[in-house]
């Protein structure tokens, strides 16, 4: 005859399952946390690579720049899978989350944000594709033609009349970044990309004079030579402006030169000739 267990011992056994339990869960549920997580880096650094990819077939930024890009713009350029998850969520990455490509005094580094709220399928969003460059470049003080973007919904219809475009007012007339966000409403689903817009200043100084001059050995010593002369710049900022002669106390034909340099870095290098007389 078989014998079973006693009320004592099954009482027992379920305490030493339930301590098994208290046990082997939190490390089991831990695991798989280390492990979602673990997969979600490795989406990141994908996502990195594909921005690093982007950057050899189009453009890389010069230091101090920064080019943003949204991650449906991978997407429509085919460096990322439509349908990239985030492991932990189980969501879609948002297609409107914040890329950057930065240089870091010649050092490129990638940045990138899980923010934005479109977390819908890229087969169903509206396509969109830059005009022109994702990194515009604008000399100050002069004007900016955006190209705009071409965009198409997901039956193949080009969408021209719900395009928004959104940026800080673009004035050419001061140096700086500008980050411009076009989305476009299909009428039931969104889509966003960036460009980056760089005022800047690669102009130099214009130096302007009369002619050349002719002075007196006595009027050399007291002469200043930046009394005839005028200095513009694009900018309108202050210019420095140097003065290098080699004049002595001999008659003769001399060259001065003027160095004008703007608040950007710009030089502008001119010479004059001077003649001394007795």
């Amino acid at each position: 005859m078989k014998k079973g267990f006693t009320l004592a011992e099954l009482l027992g056994v379920i305490v030493l399952l339930g301590a098994i339990m208290l046990i082997v869960v939190p490390l089991v549920s831990n695991s798989m946390k280390d492990s979602e997580e673990e997969l979600y880096n490795d989406q990141i650094e994908s996502i990195k690579l594909s921005l690093e990819l982007w950057m050899s077939y189009n453009q890389s930024p010069n230091i101090g720049e920064t080019i943003t890009l949204s991650l449906s713009q991978l997407k429509e350029a085919g460096f990322v899978e439509f349908d990239i998850t985030n492991p932990i969520t189980k969501e879609l990455f948002p297609n409107d989350m914040v890329l950057k490509i930065i240089n870091n005094n010649g050092i490129i580094e990638y940045e990138v944000t899980e923010n934005g709220d479109n977390k819908n399928d890229y087969n169903l969003i509206p396509s969109m594709r830059i005009n022109g460059n994702t990194l515009e470049y604008v000399e100050i003080n002069s004007t900016y033609d955006d190209l705009g973007v071409t965009s198409v919904d997901s039956n193949g219809n080009v969408l021209s009349n719900s395009v928004v475009s959104t940026v800080p007012t673009l004035d050419v007339s001061q140096k700086g970044t500008y980050l411009r966000s076009y989305t476009i409403n299909s009428g039931v689903y969104t889509n966003t990309v960036y460009r980056t817009i760089v005022v800047r200043d690669t102009t130099g100084p214009v130096i302007a004079y009369p002619g050349d001059l002719t002075l007196t050995l006595s009027q050399v010593n007291s002469y200043d030579f930046k009394s005839d002369i005028t200095v513009t710049d694009n900018s309108g900022d202050e210019v420095e402006v140097t003065v290098t002669d080699n004049i002595n106390a001999i008659a003769g034909s001399y060259t001065v030169e003027y160095k004008a340099t703007d608040s950007s870095g710009n030089v502008t290098t001119k010479l004059r000739k001077v003649v001394v007389t007795e």
